[in-house]
């Protein structure tokens, strides 16, 4: 599989890793979009949100929770967005949820 995210996964480049469990990998955009921008993405190629399968779904989101809230305590904020790109929104084709923070709530996240 040509995915980067994928490739990031399986360690096969490197990035600059925040924290990582069972379900997820944390890690820094390349391109933030503000003062602290990380992405939260599945150690398991999802195409994107919508490609969940009923068994998986409620697993899932209850690790993203988690999840969350370690990364909130890592980064020493409770004041971010949380910003999901689906289908040809996505500039990479495997799902992807942003963390920001440190900016405007009406800045344009990309």
């Amino acid at each position: 599989m040509d995915c980067i995210f994928c490739k990031i996964v399986n360690k096969d480049i490197n990035a600059d890793i925040l924290f990582e469990n069972d379900f997820f990998i944390v890690f820094s955009d390349i391109k933030p979009s503000a003062e602290i921008h990380k992405l939260i993405v599945p150690k398991r190629h999802i195409d994107n949100l919508l490609s969940f399968n009923d068994a998986e779904v409620l697993e899932y989101w209850s690790s993203l929770v988690d999840t969350i809230n370690v990364v909130s305590d890592l980064l020493k904020t409770k004041d971010f967005k949380i910003v999901v790109n689906n289908g040809n929104l996505q500039q990479v084709k495997h799902l992807h949820i942003h963390f920001l923070s440190g900016m405007n709530v009406n800045d344009k996240v990309n």
